[in-house]
C-alpha cells in the first residue's frame, strides 16, 4: 500500500513547528526589575532588584543544570553597568523537562556621578545570559522590560 506523500509530512512539520516555538529549549526573562539610585558629589550607590524566570520546554531531551552568565544595566543596546555582581539564589539551578521556576535576584554597585546621570536620565533595561547543560553551555540572553531607576 503507498501512502500519498502529505501523509508522511504532515506529521513531521507538525513535530518541527512545535519544537522550533522554544519548547525544546531553555527560556527565560528577567520580571519586575526596580533600581535606587541614591547619589552624591563623589559617586552613587545602586540598589536593585528582579525576579529571574526560567523556563525548560516541555520537548526538551533531559533535565539540565543552568548557570548564571553575565548582567548589565543598558539603554539602547549601551551598557552602563557591567557587570552586576548577583545575589539570592545559588547556581546552578537544576531543572527538569517542562519545569520553571521564578528566583529573587538583587545586586548593589557603585557609579561615576556622570553615570548615575545617565541612568537616572530614562528607561533601562536589565539584560544578562543563561548557559545550561542540555544545550552544551550555548547562551540564552534574557532580558526585562524598560524601567526607569528612582533616583535621590
Amino acid at each position: 500500500m503507498r501512502l500519498p506523500f502529505w501523509f508522511l509530512v504532515l506529521p513531521a512539520l507538525t513535530l518541527a513547528c512545535s519544537v522550533e516555538n522554544g519548547s525544546a529549549a531553555l527560556s527565560g526573562r528577567v520580571d519586575g526589575p526596580s533600581l535606587e539610585v541614591k547619589s552624591s558629589s563623589v559617586g552613587a550607590d545602586l540598589t536593585g532588584a528582579f525576579s529571574l524566570q526560567i523556563e525548560l520546554g516541555d520537548y526538551a531531551s533531559q533535565d539540565t543544570e543552568v548557570s548564571l552568565g553575565s548582567f548589565s544595566l543598558q539603554r539602547d543596546d549601551m551598557e552602563l553597568v557591567s557587570p552586576l555582581s548577583l545575589a539570592g539564589a545559588t547556581f546552578p539551578v537544576s531543572l527538569g523537562v517542562g519545569k520553571k521556576v521564578m528566583l529573587p535576584m538583587t545586586f548593589k554597585a557603585s557609579a561615576d556621578p556622570s553615570v548615575a546621570t545617565e541612568i537616572c536620565a530614562g528607561p533601562l533595561q536589565v539584560l544578562g545570559t543563561l548557559t545550561d547543560s542540555a544545550s552544551n553551555g550555548h547562551p540564552t540572553t534574557v532580558k526585562s522590560g524598560d524601567f526607569s531607576a528612582t533616583c535621590n
